[in-house]
């Protein structure tokens, strides 16, 4: 039987270099056009080495001084709930969910592969590329602990709400997965670009997204993309689904689980549809959802 790693190798919570040393406080550049770039004045570099890049300063996160003291400690604890949703029969890359999280919280610019490899691991970004992009770990686990989460958290169980949502991300051209010529809702436009319809989560200052899916457009699932899906590792089980169906089955999924939600809001793409607005009246709960003025409701 395979050991657990944590046994032998306990990961350290910060970064090893003081914070004077560490990348965050390296001097900061700003680039002015023409792939040119200088260093910032005197006054905002200074400003800038004041609070902006002080990772223990607790204006950088809005955080008390107190609550920022077990940050470290709270976000390894976070990672090691969710460690199991990254573990396959034969491997465990669980190591790599800690460093990306570590560079998305710790770097202010340039989170790219290689850099966020560069400042936390010190290696060249292949094995962060590789775990995000070809690792086979499960996308609806990470959802599903996000959900019992939610379940089993009692200061969720009343006044939270669900919004069903779409999140936009323009593409240079179609051979993403999902990338197809579409509205942008971001952008205000057709495009090309992929759409995720989202679940997020909020009850007060507490906010999360707990349930989440790629919108394949209906032409990927011809035979002209059919190469492409396979490239791409698209399940071959996938069948084509609206927008709306996607959501509908994300909220009576977190229905389901036990998630709770006193509200379920969403904007026009849904609203509009009656026997959408049937199906989220089922689920239970209220809804706000909004409607086109000539909409018969």
């Amino acid at each position: 039987m395979l050991r657990d790693w944590w046994e032998d190798t306990p990961m350290q919570l910060w970064d090893p270099l003081p914070l004077e040393q560490s990348p965050a406080r390296a001097t900061q550049r700003r680039f002015v056009g023409h792939d040119e770039e200088r260093p910032m004045d005197d006054e905002t570099a200074e400003a800038a080495e004041s609070w902006v890049w002080d990772l223990h300063d607790s204006r950088r996160w809005g955080l008390s001084a107190e609550a920022l003291s077990s940050v470290g400690e709270r976000l390894y604890e976070f990672w090691r709930r969710f460690r199991d949703c990254f573990r396959t029969r034969t491997r465990d890359t669980s190591a790599n969910a800690y460093h990306y999280l570590r560079g998305q919280l710790t770097m202010d610019t340039e989170r790219n592969f290689a850099n966020m490899a560069r400042n936390i691991t010190g290696d060249d970004g292949q094995a962060l590329q590789h775990f995000m992009s070809n690792s086979p770990w499960s996308g609806p686990a990470v959802f599903g602990q996000m959900q019992a989460e939610s379940k089993a958290t009692e200061a969720l169980a009343q006044g939270s709400t669900l919004m069903l949502d779409e999140s936009a991300e323009e593409k240079a051209g179609t051979h993403n997965a999902g990338a197809s010529r579409q509205y942008n809702g971001r952008m205000g436009k057709v495009d090309v670009c992929r759409v995720d319809t989202c679940l997020p989560y909020a009850n007060g200052g507490l906010w999360a997204m707990v349930d989440g899916a790629l919108c394949l457009p209906e032409e990927w699932f011809g035979a002209a993309f059919a190469q492409i899906r396979h490239e791409l590792g698209i399940p071959q089980e996938r069948t084509f689904e609206t927008k709306i169906a996607l959501g509908l089955k994300m909220v009576k999924r977190g229905k389901a689980n036990g998630v709770p939600f006193d509200l379920l809001a969403c904007d026009a793409l849904y609203g509009r549809e009656s026997p959408c607005r049937a199906e989220v009246d089922t689920a239970g709960g209220l809804d706000a959802a909004q409607v086109p003025a000539d909409t018969n409701v």
